[in-house]
């Protein structure tokens, strides 16, 4: 829900993350549109969420692939993604609005945020003339994201014990973009996190092999600094417009991981400036111990850097990015199969004649209309990461 004043926004800032609370309203109908994206475990539709008023709003839809329903496995992991997806509630996390069992099909309704991908930004930057993206925008991109960071690692449950989440897939494939400057983390699927029923393999300990962390390498665990070290390989890249560990295959980028020398951003860039090299080379310290410690001081740090780089950068420059990206793409090819939209649509009624009536614990609950709106990012000024109080 969008809060309407800067107060307003430091006190709920403030405040330590709790659960959410029930929303009164629930849409009518859901009409699907078309799909957007697949991948390994799901595909995700664009769609519109109808209410009894009439007003719509546009919504992402993430549905289990129909081959990997009645596996346990997976089931658990997608229902453990939904649990923890309606539990957070920030300005810079996708939000998961409902999520419901229909049938054998699995259905989240999440926040759709209008824009892009970071990791689109790196690839046509990299292919362009610029080869990079600008450091100061970089580096207010990577402070929203340690902000998603510090909110998800102190997240607590409705009995004021700590979630204990470690996002353990930070990419620049799952921070988002919007056209309003709004930046996003998503895809909390392979998180940690002490509510999840889902005992994960070591197969299973984390995301991408060029983000896994060292410790994850080589033990296969690791706390939640394995985020921050993640984070650094994202900002390490998108400073320089280059891959750090990427290889021709998983073995040897996770050789690479462990073993290869990490060079300064310096050393392949000149023009960054000294206090932004040094951060990131304590962001990607191989040892957890000589690592940032938490992302609340990486938030602080990466503020400072700012305040010293390019102190009014801010939404309005992600917005100018994304916004000119989106302006000179080509257009992405759209799916709209005709059969597959048909059963959806089913599943969504029945999903919306389901009510109020959770299943297997996902804990849905009724939407409000208003609850909908893009959260807006707090004046770039604004410091709403101080402690709680």
């Amino acid at each position: 829900m969008t809060l309407t004043s800067r107060s307003a926004t430091l006190t709920a800032m403030a405040q330590p993350p709790r659960l959410t609370a029930q929303l009164q309203r629930i849409p009518t109908r859901y009409e699907p549109i078309a799909r957007i994206g697949k991948g390994g475990m799901a595909e995700v539709f664009l769609a519109n969420a109808i209410f009894e008023t009439g007003d719509s709003h546009p919504v992402a839809i993430k549905r289990m692939l129909p081959a990997l329903s009645g596996d346990p496995l997976y089931e658990s992991l997608f229902e453990d993604e939904a649990k923890l997806g309606m539990m957070l509630r920030h300005p810079n996390i996708v939000r998961v609005y409902d999520a419901r069992v229909i049938g054998g099909a699995l259905l989240m309704i999440m926040e759709l945020v209008d824009g892009t991908s970071l990791k689109s930004l790196l690839r046509r930057s990299r292919h362009g003339a610029q080869r990079r993206l600008p450091v100061g925008t970089t580096l207010h991109v990577m402070r929203e994201v340690a902000r998603a960071l510090d909110y998800a690692h102190r997240a607590r449950g409705a009995d004021d014990k700590p979630l204990g989440i470690i996002h353990r897939d930070v990419s620049p494939h799952n921070v988002l973009l919007s056209r309003t400057g709004a930046v996003k983390l998503t895809d909390f699927g392979l998180a940690h996190a002490h509510i999840h029923r889902t005992e994960k393999s070591k197969e299973l300990a984390g995301g991408k092999t060029g983000y896994l962390a060292p410790e994850v390498v080589v033990e296969g665990g690791g706390d939640h600094r394995v985020d921050i070290w993640a984070a650094g390989v994202v900002l390490w890249e998108a400073l320089t417009g280059r891959r750090l560990f990427k290889a021709k295959d998983d073995v040897e980028t996770v050789r690479n991981v462990t073993n290869r020398p990490i060079p300064r951003v310096s050393e392949v860039v000149r023009d960054v400036p000294p206090v932004v090299d040094a951060l990131v080379r304590r962001m990607l310290a191989r040892n957890p111990i000589d690592r940032i410690p938490d992302a609340r001081l990486l938030t602080v740090e990466l503020a400072e850097a700012i305040a010293k780089v390019e102190p009014a950068v801010g939404s309005k420059d992600v917005s100018l990015l994304v916004r000119v990206h989106v302006a000179s793409s080509p257009a992405e090819a759209v799916e709209h199969p005709g059969s597959t939209l048909g059963l959806l649509a089913q599943e969504l009624d029945a999903f919306v004649a389901a009510g109020g009536r959770a299943t297997v614990g996902l804990g849905a609950t009724p939407l409000d209309p208003d609850d909908f709106g893009e959260t807006s990012p707090p004046p770039d000024d604004e410091v709403w990461y101080k402690e709680s109080t």
